[in-house]
């Protein structure tokens, strides 16, 4: 019971915090949060004036659908909401046409209405109107149970729904929130500096290999640090997704500008997420330690040399210097510097290459995963290059 009451308290902690924090960052500067704020506010606005309207206007038993649009027209971007509405308003039209069909042909009976709400269900089920499609069964039965399917109750319940979609978005365009193009690219900056904190503690690694530091080696959880890129930049993408989504028919800002910002940003996250694949094929051939006894084992089965791990750092170290330099998703602050520290690590990749091809015979089974770490940084270094010939913003 005490166990229940602690984590019931701590839960309640940890609401308030998070509600402390969002308020504290809508009052701070634009924003997510400001924006979550201010779509609440919108929110209960448009709400109120579409019920004034609506009872002002039509009969009473209909003005509750005019405040439930006015909310469900209001999503988080324009476009969104012109969508959502637009579906909204179809699946109303869908279903109080069956319901009128039937309230007109066979009556208001119980086996009637089973009838109509499986026709409406399977409307529903076949996905016409995406996540509004729920709807359909839902304005169907209030239709037909409501008014019994009548044209002078149906007449005025569309009114009151259109007045409240009106008012929804004359509410969001009026105060459209703004596309945060420079959030959405600190976002991206902060994905690539933590790939590239993973080169170089990947170079660390190797040169820990190299000094016979093992245990150090392995103790680097490589898999899940690589898995929290992955999830970092899956959350950058959709975050930036929103983004691009918002800045689609957004009157506050040109869509051009916007959308060409936050394309760049999909590159990079693109190049990170490849980057970070590149990684992890490097972290498993750096740490693998063979588990049969010393002697003659299998090419797969072989691990780096700790000779070959040194010069390998150093091509890492230089590697992670081009990511860094490319200072993605603005663009490369010095082109030339970038290419020059491009073409060095390209030549530290063919001298490290030449150098493993050329080693001692007694140790050619080494050259499988050694031509294994090769091959990723090469294509981490084709990243980087590709990348930089992006056009900056």
């Amino acid at each position: 019971m005490a166990e229940s009451k602690s984590g019931a308290g701590a839960w309640c902690r940890n609401r308030w915090h998070a509600a402390r924090t969002s308020l504290t960052d809508a009052l701070r500067g634009p924003g997510e949060a400001r924006d979550g704020l201010l779509l609440q506010a919108k929110g209960a606005a448009a709400a109120t004036v579409a019920w004034c309207l609506s009872s002002w206007l039509l009969p009473a038993n209909v003005t509750a659908f005019a405040p439930f649009t006015a909310l469900l027209a209001l999503q988080s971007t324009v476009y969104r909401s012109m969508w959502d509405s637009g579906q909204y308003l179809a699946a109303m039209a869908i279903g109080t046409a069956v319901a009128a069909g039937f309230g007109s042909t066979v009556g208001v009976h119980a086996w009637t209405l089973g009838v109509l709400a499986l026709v409406a269900l399977v409307v529903a089920r076949l996905h016409l109107l995406g996540g509004q499609g729920t709807q359909v069964p839902v304005v169907a039965l209030f239709a037909f149970v409501g008014g019994g399917g009548r044209i002078d109750y149906i007449g005025p319940l569309v009114a009151s729904a259109t007045i409240g979609v009106c008012c929804g978005l004359a509410a969001h365009f009026a105060f459209a929130p703004s596309p945060h193009t420079a959030t959405a690219r600190h976002r991206v900056e902060e994905l690539t500096a933590r790939a590239q904190t993973l080169l170089r503690d990947l170079a660390r690694t190797a040169e820990a290999k190299t000094g016979g530091e093992d245990e150090a080696v392995r103790e680097e959880d490589w898999p899940r640090r690589c898995e929290e890129l992955a999830a970092q930049a899956t959350r950058a993408r959709a975050a930036l997704d929103r983004e691009q989504e918002n800045a689609r028919l957004n009157p506050r800002r040109p869509w051009d500008s916007a959308q060409e910002s936050l394309r760049r940003c999909h590159e990079t996250v693109g190049m990170i997420e490849r980057v970070g694949t590149h990684v992890r094929s490097i972290a498993r051939a750096l740490t693998y330690e063979p588990r049969s006894p010393s002697g003659a084992r299998r090419p797969f089965e072989a691990s780096v040399s700790a000779d070959f791990a040194a010069s390998y750092a150093d091509l890492l170290h230089a590697t992670a210097e081009g990511l860094e330099l490319l200072a993605p998703p603005r663009g490369p602050d010095d082109p030339a510097r970038l290419r020059r520290r491009v073409e060095d690590a390209e030549r530290r990749y063919a001298e490290v290459a030449a150098t493993a091809r050329s080693d001692r015979p007694g140790r050619e089974g080494e050259w499988p995963v050694h031509g294994t770490v090769l091959v990723e940084a090469a294509r981490i270094l084709e990243e980087i290059k590709h990348t930089a010939d992006l056009a900056p913003l």
